[in-house]
């Protein structure tokens, strides 16, 4: 069979020719601002949380003490139970994920060791925010002592968190991840204020709790720095039309 010239000419002036969308920049520019934005949310979460039931109970408390205050404020106290420990945690994953993932591709180091870290983090704090809403159904179930020694664990678990968070933070600053340099500096003061903080939940030593107020800002500013920081870089390496 034989193709006529004039209708081979047709045939290509029809085909249709292939045409670059914009659409792979503006996702890729949507996914460059992910990181950014969960560190800014976690900062936000953990604001809101604080704000909705600003109850500081001493990590040495009674369990009259723990039920009274929960059945007080049962409402406030799930809520805070939900943002802090439950959706922060997730955020907080998040930013971690984006760093170790950039660690990957930008350098030859290995992340088994932070990423375990981090999962044992995320998971920790999970099993807080179910064990939070456990002490308020106690509470206001009338089960003083099973809230006071649900609450008690919910306090050592924050210590076994610290650990895991100062660890991974650590770890990460030492393997030289994609991180600004004054972040990678600052992550020191972070991880020895984790530690400190964590010994004083896991022992309920109550004479050190003030240091959560130390190393909990320091924990809130890394994290959205960390976020922000991988932003700007993932920006920077955008193709622009």
């Amino acid at each position: 069979m034989k193709i006529a010239v004039h209708d081979l000419g047709a045939v290509m002036t029809i085909a249709p020719t292939p045409r670059h969308t914009s659409s792979e920049p503006a996702i890729s520019t949507g996914r460059a601002r992910l990181p950014g934005a969960a560190g800014i949310a976690y900062v936000v979460t953990w604001v809101v949380g604080l704000a909705v039931w600003p109850v500081n109970l001493a990590l040495n408390a009674t369990a009259a003490q723990v039920a009274a205050s929960h059945r007080a404020h049962p409402a406030e106290a799930t809520v805070q139970y939900l943002l802090i420990e439950g959706l922060a945690a997730l955020l907080f994953g998040f930013v971690l994920a984006c760093v170790l993932r950039a660690h990957r591709d930008r350098a030859s180091g290995q992340i088994a060791g932070p990423a375990v870290l981090s999962a044992v983090a995320v998971i920790t704090s999970l099993t807080q925010c179910i064990l939070g809403l456990l002490v308020t159904a106690a509470a206001t179930g009338g089960h003083v002592a099973t809230s006071g020694s649900l609450f008690e664990l919910l306090n050592r678990l924050d210590g076994v968190k610290m650990f895991a968070l100062a660890g991974a933070t650590a770890w990460l600053a030492a393997t030289r991840p994609a991180l600004p340099r004054w972040l990678r500096r600052a992550t020191v003061l972070v991880a020895l204020a984790l530690i400190t903080s964590g010994c004083a939940y896991v022992t309920l030593t109550n004479g050190l709790a003030w240091t959560a107020f130390v190393s909990g800002p320091l924990l809130l500013l890394w994290v959205a720095s960390a976020g922000i920081a991988l932003t700007v870089a993932a920006r920077r390496c955008t193709p622009r039309l």
